[in-house]
């Protein structure tokens, strides 16, 4: 028998708990504090869940991102919630709540300390972490995680991963455009830690923030993944034929899989204003204008199709350039992945191995061409910021790859 259980407006949106073991379907709604729409959808879900008592093996948790900012409406407080997820940040925050329990037999509060006191987004990665940790002790199965957000521009939904193998399957899962390399232009996103972690984990980007279609879009995504990874047997909830294919028809035209080419970073002191009228995956020509900063007209650097246009007052990203992957490039990806062809990596032009770690190889400058990176990434090479520049370490693949975090050590 299923149990359930839903909360308030807080961190747990609740959960629904299958008589059997099986997957855990992680769902993280508002980590930015504009994108309420997500916590939204799961409470839809798991309220008919509760009504209809449908059989599930495994179970369907809901958490809640940053609720100082979700209860500003602003993307965030004093940082971005989805930007502090480096490895450092997070054993610190982890440091601090086994700290906590170790001194006073619970979670930490407020007032402990933590790194960098002051920002309110480390005290709401820090009960997320928490509630994330407390969840990952009770899973009956392995552990999938989706990250759901909106957009500030009209946007058909779209998933964006860390690019392993497993989280590609996983996006595939759901009929809309799948984006590559989003990571690599962004520091400290959340869905890199799970990808430490060795969880297979996407994020779901549902449409406009604050439209209804967004938060429908949302709900068919989840319904989708529990029918998808087996929580819930195939064919027992109703409409499952008209959610995958209202999804469909909201990506139609799209190509399935993009990766992107350029991101265009803005400061406040850019005073950088997006040109209205852009939608996500809009194609755009090499020097169209974009919109303007304090120095003048902004250009596109490259043709291709525009990413996430900059609409709100708060954001690093003014926009991305995204292009299409030939679907050939997945498959021989994969292959070579499978055949371990990373290890020939250092036989390309101007490529060495690191002279410290065993997953890392060193790129010269000279080498850092299209033709050079794109081999790298089909064989599972990912950049990495590192003093001396040009570092790119592999990605560790498949279900039985070894965990780079502990998340309860």
């Amino acid at each position: 028998m299923a149990t359930d259980e839903q909360g308030d407006a807080g961190r747990r949106v609740g959960s629904y708990r299958g008589g059997e073991p099986g997957p855990l379907l992680l769902c993280i709604a508002s980590l930015h504090g504009n994108e309420p729409g997500g916590g939204t959808a799961l409470e839809r879900v798991l309220g008919e869940l509760s009504a209809s008592r449908l059989p599930m093996r495994g179970d369907l948790v809901g958490l809640r991102g940053n609720l100082r900012a979700l209860g500003a409406g602003r993307r965030y407080i004093d940082e971005d919630l989805n930007r502090i997820w480096q490895r450092d940040r997070v054993e610190a925050v982890l440091a601090s709540l086994r700290q906590g329990e170790t001194a006073g037999g619970g979670a930490a509060r407020d007032g402990d300390e933590l790194p960098m006191v002051g920002s309110a987004e480390l005290l709401e990665q820090r009960d997320l972490l928490a509630a994330i940790r407390d969840e990952s002790r009770r899973a009956r199965g392995p552990v999938y995680a989706l990250d759901l957000h909106t957009t500030s521009s009209d946007s058909a939904p779209f998933t964006t991963v860390g690019d392993t193998l497993q989280n590609r399957e996983l996006a595939l899962r759901l009929p809309v455009p799948v984006i590559l390399g989003l990571e690599e232009q962004v520091e400290g996103a959340m869905l890199q830690y799970f990808d430490r972690l060795g969880w297979r984990s996407i994020g779901f980007e549902a449409g406009r923030h604050e439209a209804p279609s967004s938060v429908e879009a949302h709900e068919d995504a989840v319904w989708i993944l529990l029918d998808a990874l087996g929580l819930l047997e195939a064919g027992s909830t109703p409409g499952s034929a008209e959610r995958r294919g209202r999804l469909a028809r909201h990506a139609e035209g799209l190509p399935r899989v993009l990766d992107v080419r350029y991101r265009h970073a803005v400061s406040e002191e850019d005073g950088f204003r997006m040109h209205s009228g852009f939608t996500n995956f809009d194609r755009i020509e090499a020097g169209e204008e974009l919109g303007v900063d304090r120095a003048g007209p902004v250009r596109a650097v490259r043709a291709g199709r525009i990413l996430l246009p900059l609409y709100q007052r708060q954001g690093d990203d003014g926009f991305f350039i995204v292009r299409r992957l030939a679907p050939a490039w997945l498959v021989v990806s994969r292959f070579l992945r499978l055949m371990g062809a990373d290890r020939l990596a250092i036989w390309l032009p101007g490529v060495r191995a690191h002279p410290e770690r065993s997953d890392a190889i060193v790129v010269a400058r000279r080498a850092r061409n299209r033709t050079v990176i794109g081999l790298l990434h089909l064989l599972g090479f990912k950049a990495r910021s590192e003093g001396g520049g040009g570092v790119m370490v592999r990605r560790l693949e498949g279900p039985g790859r070894e965990p780079e975090t502990d998340l309860h050590g």
